[in-house]
């Protein structure tokens, strides 16, 4: 006989070290599982369509940079940057000896008339500067300004880069980079060696049972005495005084 009291109350629950057997699926749930799994997928890429619509997400503003949600203000001041003072990049590649030139041409968007100025800046350790024609002109608002920069190699600069500037002033101030490669001087010097006519080994066919020699190239004909060339065999011959031909009066 069983007594109940306050400390001991009465159950028929099984005591939790006895583990209720496990079961396998039924048929029906096998069955049931790949819908069941496309309409949680449906469901979860719906939820994510109504969150990137609603901005839900907090993706970069296009106002503030920011990340915030959709219908949140931006709270900071956007900012902007200041740009390069180095407008365009001049590369020349060239050998001591050689004149190059390159075309510059500046636009004054500006309301008012202004003066531009181009001056060449001295390279670096050397008194060489380039030149830049012309180099100054008062602009009126949209008016173009046409110059050309040209600079000649001098002996004394060997294989090396060089790097100098061009002020572009107006308003304010700009800067174009000239970037010089000068070539070494054995580099800028075609070398050609010429002898005797070199010749090759020409096989005849199996059944000649023999090769042949011949020149690569044929031999540059002397002149006559009066500094025309002698024709060579291959060349048509110009006739003078060609022959009648039968028939013709």
């Amino acid at each position: 006989m069983y007594t109940e009291n306050c400390h001991s109350p009465a159950s028929n629950c099984p005591c939790p070290d006895e583990a209720l057997p496990k079961t396998q699926p039924s048929l029906l749930s096998l069955i049931l599982l790949p819908p069941r799994a496309i309409a949680a997928s449906l469901s979860s890429a719906a939820d994510i369509f109504r969150k990137t619509l609603e901005g839900g997400y907090t993706d970069s503003c296009s106002l503030c940079n920011g990340y915030h949600a959709k219908h949140e203000p931006c709270c900071e001041i956007p900012e902007t940057c200041c740009p390069s003072p180095y407008v365009c990049k001049i590369l020349w590649v060239g050998c001591p000896g050689d004149t190059l030139q390159y075309h510059i041409q500046v636009t004054n968007p500006g309301k008012i008339k202004r003066e531009f100025k181009l001056t060449p800046l001295p390279f670096p350790c050397r008194d060489e500067t380039l030149k830049v024609t012309p180099n100054k002109k008062e602009l009126a608002p949209d008016e173009i300004l046409t110059a050309v920069a040209s600079f000649t190699i001098p002996e004394s600069f060997g294989g090396g880069q060089y790097l100098t500037r061009i002020k572009v002033a107006g308003a304010y101030e700009q800067y174009i980079v000239v970037s010089l490669h000068v070539k070494p001087h054995q580099h800028c010097c075609c070398v050609i060696e010429q002898g005797e006519i070199p010749k090759r080994i020409r096989a005849h066919h199996w059944y000649h049972h023999f090769q042949c020699e011949e020149p690569c190239f044929e031999a540059v004909p002397p002149d006559r005495p009066d500094g025309t060339p002698i024709p060579r065999p291959g060349d048509n011959p110009v006739l003078t005084n060609p022959r009648p031909r039968r028939g013709d009066g």
